[in-house]
């Protein structure tokens, strides 16, 4: 082996372990981010079962429960568009009916994507661990 030789494997061997940190601190947070996921799914599950019994006791109204307001609100009132749609067609009744663009993905196939890029948005970004 050659001095030259030498170098370059302690070149190499001084770059792995910063790439193998780097790789243990990725696969660790990906963990992390499973095992909080799990753990945000068993608190909601017993948020849901607590307000379940909320609802189970007492009706719509706002109720004092020591420092807190408990508010049971009624559900969120919507048309049940199949049904109105028979009862009341939009050739017969227009001003019930508003007009809005299809999703972006539909209008892309319909138009083409270049056509629509102009106008398309983008979300922010999101990492999903799974």
């Amino acid at each position: 082996m050659t001095a030259n030789d030498t170098s370059t494997i302690e070149t190499t061997e001084a770059v792995n372990p910063d790439e193998e940190l780097r790789q243990g601190l990725f696969a660790a947070r990906a963990a992390r981010i499973v095992e909080l996921q799990a753990e945000i799914a068993s608190r909601q599950e017993e948020v849901d079962e607590l307000k379940a019994r909320i609802l189970d006791s007492h009706p719509v109204g706002t109720y004092q429960a020591g420092n807190l307001k408990v508010q049971v609100k009624p559900g969120a009132r919507r048309i049940n568009a199949g049904t109105f749609e028979k009862a009341y067609p939009a050739t017969k009744y227009p001003g019930a009916y508003q007009l809005r663009p299809r999703p972006l993905s539909q209008l892309e196939k319909l138009l083409s994507a270049d056509a629509v890029a102009d106008y398309a948005m983008s979300g922010k970004p999101t990492v999903v661990v799974s």
